[in-house]
């Protein structure tokens, strides 16, 4: 929630803002929500006000019956006119016009999210901003339709009541001008109260919503089972969230019970009933200056005149609640990314890559991850980056995928900077294995491809060669429908759950499939026990004979073959060169070597 106040200005702005997108992305549902909006008020007024006070004025002046006849029949017709448009909204509109803004809305916050630079998820505030608005578009949209239904209705009835008592009755003004200014002064006092309330209770409401999350969330189930003790701490601090929370409610609960009650009942019902209406009684009773019909009309003009002044005046707290989701969504929507693509379109193949004094840092002034990085990788080279954690390793395969961009130093691609290189053609000629590599909840092939499956029999023949090579076992008995077998039991009851190493096997299929010149491995035998690992390393010399392989490995068992070993220590290339001779230099990787790797020769 913003700290900043907001003003009325800068409000209205967000509103608009949101009125122009619902209007761009449904005009015909957001029209039709407006006039039936209008419609609805129009229709009461002529109903409850015309039709009944005309009937009633009809019987005390002895007007025939033909007259009420037809009075009645024309609000018979425009009563069915009004069931007819209310239907088109509810069953034809609703059902298929309002779901467009959802999938708008939806559409355009996928596909920045899908431009977003990496280094938006290191940054807590833009990320906390990137999460609201995907989980509160939807909510967004009908808030505003509700506000947008609100208004055009309320001040519908309110410019109808207020000509129609202008013409008949200047005492129901002034009840509903002054029930209006004590609305006015008592919400506002009212909802900053509210908002201070919450602004307190926020911190212990986050701290029982996790408390809450632990019980019924998986990630904890098999830890609580094993600590009993757990449970009792946690709804320790649950009962003493609500105990907090509790007291913090009734600090604020009379303040509150009081200017509820002179907005909602003094404001309305006792200026209208209490005032009003007995003003009406003694100049009908006692003065003998009212009839019935005019008692009846007025009364109900000024009762709808309070109600519609009374409800405008609520809206602003509201909307100036949802404008500050409509704000969020605006910025994350107008973000632009700072990777930016260049214009050289990339064409010839892929022959070196060199990092040329590269430093680099996640946040400006923060620490430097990078420093002063120099590498040189060429086409049909095994390269091995080591090191302990922490040591820069996994940040600096980021910068060569052009995930990040380095602080200085350059990064060339067959001696053309790589930030004059078209963006996706660039990264179309990289594979690779994360450390954090996802499975998704979609067929096998579909988490191989990673693209709009042809499903053809050349792409069948690809993605089980791939999966082959990557020494995942199709013939298992738990691929009922082998590529074809949904991934998670997310949605699907026939769907399978993959062991970490049948996972990490799957993402390493991903990266072959795409038959890239450079292909880029994150620990990616983390997952898997010896043998496997074995296997694989063996598969990997025999299918990237040809490629450019970049792997990190905390497992130097795997670097023996590479053509060049990087060591990192702490943002630096400390050592370089073959297994052989890192080893006779007694180093760092040396120290490593024998802490760790000597067993496996």
């Amino acid at each position: 929630m913003e700290d900043k106040k907001i003003t009325m200005k800068e409000a209205l702005g967000r509103q608009l803002y949101f009125f122009r997108f619902c209007l761009k992305a449904s005009p015909g549902h957001f029209l039709i929500h407006v006039l039936g909006s209008i419609k609805v008020e129009a229709f009461i007024f002529l109903e409850h006000t015309w039709w009944i006070g005309y009937n009633l004025r009809a019987v005390e002046e002895g007007m025939p019956f033909s007259k009420l006849a037809v009075s009645t029949l024309l609000i018979f017709i425009l009563f069915i006119f009004h069931q007819l448009t209310d239907a088109v909204y509810n069953q034809w509109s609703s059902v298929k016009l309002k779901p467009l803004l959802y999938q708008k809305l939806r559409e355009e916050i996928y596909e920045k999210a899908r431009q977003m630079d990496l280094a938006c998820y290191d940054n807590p505030a833009f990320y906390n901003e990137f999460i609201l608005s995907t989980t509160e578009a939807d909510r967004c949209v009908d808030r505003f339709l509700e506000d947008v239904y609100t208004f055009f209705r309320r001040m519908t009835g309110a410019v109808i009541f207020f000509l129609f008592l202008c013409g008949n009755s200047g005492e129901g003004l002034l009840i509903a001008g002054v029930g209006l200014a004590i609305t006015l002064l008592s919400g506002k006092l009212y909802y900053a109260l509210q908002a201070r309330l919450r602004l307190e209770i926020n911190p212990a409401e986050r701290r029982r919503a996790y408390s809450h999350r632990v019980f019924y969330l998986l990630d904890y189930a098999k830890e609580l089972r094993l600590h009993e003790r757990v449970k009792d701490l946690l709804l320790k601090d649950f009962y003493g969230c609500s105990r907090d929370i509790r007291q913090t409610s009734m600090k604020y609960g009379r303040r509150l019970w009081l200017l509820g009650f002179l907005k909602d009942f003094i404001a309305g019902e006792f200026l209208v009933y209490g005032v009003y209406a007995a003003w009406l009684l003694w100049k009908m009773t006692v003065e003998k200056r009212a009839s019935v019909s005019e008692m009846v009309i007025l009364f109900y003009a000024v009762r709808s005149l309070s109600s519609c002044c009374s409800q405008l005046a609520g809206m602003y707290p509201k909307m100036r609640l949802n404008s500050v989701f409509i704000e969020k969504i605006r910025k994350f929507l107008e973000y632009r990314p700072q990777i930016k693509s260049g214009s050289i379109p990339v064409k010839d193949a892929w022959e070196s890559l060199r990092l040329s004094h590269v430093d680099f840092s996640y946040s400006q002034g923060g620490g430097q991850v990078l420093k002063d990085i120099n590498m040189e990788i060429r086409r049909g080279q095994k390269i091995a980056l080591v090191g302990y954690n922490g040591a820069g390793k996994s940040t600096l395969i980021k910068l060569i995928m052009r995930l990040y961009d380095p602080d200085s130093g350059e990064i060339t691609r067959n001696n053309e900077d790589i930030r004059s290189l078209d963006l996706a053609g660039y990264r179309s000629q990289i594979g690779a294995v994360f450390q954090d590599y996802k499975i998704y909840a979609a067929s096998l092939r579909e988490n191989v491809v990673m693209d709009l499956c042809a499903m053809d029999k050349k792409e069948t023949y690809e993605v089980e060669k791939s999966l082959y090579d990557a020494r995942f076992t199709l013939t298992d008995r738990k691929l009922k429908y082998q590529t074809e077998t949904p991934l998670t039991t997310e949605f699907e009851k026939d769907g399978v759950n993959l062991s970490g190493g049948e996972s990490q096997k799957v993402a390493i299929a991903r990266a072959l499939y795409r038959k890239n010149d450079l292909i880029i491995m994150d620990e990616p035998s983390s997952a898997l026990d010896p043998m496997a690992e074995y296997q694989l390393n063996k598969a990997l010399r025999e299918i990237a004979a040809d490629k450019t392989v970049v792997f990190i490995s905390h497992r130097l068992s795997t670097t023996r073959d590479a053509d060049c070993i990087y060591m990192m220590e702490d943002g630096r290339i400390v050592e370089q060169g073959t297994h052989s001779q890192l080893l006779a230099g007694n180093g760092k990787y040396a120290q490593m070597w024998n802490a760790q790797a000597g067993r496996y020769c």
